[in-house]
């Protein structure tokens, strides 16, 4: 599973809207939707943030 699922899985699992997870990592609405549909890659530090959010490694979610 590739990051875009990742991310997406990890959002629904949480019970989180695209517009949650946005507040939650300082993103639009817009930004998670492009990253869920693998529209555009996060940078580093929103890999992070993402990680550390959802206490899941950042190996896990690029892996």
């Amino acid at each position: 599973m590739a990051f875009p699922e990742k991310l997406k899985a990890l959002r629904l699992e949480n019970g989180l809207t695209q517009d949650e997870l946005g507040e939650k990592l300082y993103l639009s609405r817009s930004s998670i939707s492009s990253y869920e549909i693998g529209k555009n890659e996060p940078t580093i530090e929103t890999i992070i943030a993402v990680s550390d959010l959802f206490n899941v490694t950042a190996d896990e979610l690029l892996k």
